[in-house]
Parts: structure tokens; sequence; C-alpha cells
């Protein structure tokens, strides 16, 4: 017998395991949950009307966030792994889903970025490569 997931334990569960914000045209920080403030040890106010360049990590070059803008601003879905920089210093990286969201003309109004931390895999190489294995396995054929 199948189930139906309620919208509400679904916002729930996602937010408890997602870090999530949005910004504005500009990239000006608009929303961070919870999880975006424990990650990064910054206060929810001392996020929002902030850039979203304040998690940047100084070694990821120009030309990924550009990649990122040109996508976002055409409609597209952006995606990558990025690390980023939390308050005091310390170091995590995300599985980053970038997209516009829309008003009713249609129109691109902000953005909202999806991050799963990824910090565990960066500790569990082998899984990594055993994984990467069996992806390049299937799609070589």
């Amino acid at each position: 017998m199948s189930q139906t997931l309620k919208s509400e334990q679904l916002l729930s569960a996602l937010d408890k395991v997602m870090v999530i914000s949005t910004t504005d045209l500009q990239g000006t920080i608009t929303y961070v949950n919870d999880l975006f403030c424990q990650l990064t040890g910054y206060s929810r106010e001392e996020l929002l009307g902030q850039p979203h360049s304040i998690v940047r990590h100084p070694s990821v070059p120009k030309a990924t966030y550009k990649d990122m803008w040109d996508t976002i601003k055409a409609g597209n879905i952006w995606t990558g792994i990025i690390p980023n920089v939390g308050k005091g210093g310390g170091l995590y990286v995300v599985d980053t889903t970038v997209q516009p969201l829309y008003d009713e003309q249609g129109a691109i109004t902000s953005y909202i970025s999806i991050r799963r931390v990824i910090n565990d895999l960066m500790t569990d190489f082998e899984a990594v490569e055993f994984s990467k294995e069996q992806f390049d396995e299937f799609y070589d054929n």
C-alpha cells in the first residue's frame, strides 16, 4: 500500500539535511535555513543582506562562479562541488544546486541554492573511488 508524502513532511526532512539559502538577483542573501547558520557559524542576522560570497573559499576559480551565474541567469540549473568557508575559517565542501525562482509572468525573481555537505566523502576516498569506477565502467560502454 503506497503512502502519500505530504509537502510539509518533505520540506521538514529536507530542511534537516540540506543547507538552503536564497538570494536576490544580485546575489544578496535573503533567506538561510538553520542548518546554514549552524554550518557556517554565522547568525541569521549576520547573513541576511550580505553577499553570498561571504562563504566563498578563495581557492575557487572565478570562472566557476561566472559559469554558475551565466547558467542561472539563462534560466537553467547549475550544479557543482565547491569548498566554502565558515565564520571561523572552517572549511566545508558542498554538492551544490542553484536554480532560478520565477514570478507568475515567468520572470526570474531570485535564486535558491540547495546543498548537501559532503565532508564525509572527503574522508572516505575509497567509497568515492569505488563509486567513480562503477560510474566510469557503466558510461564507458
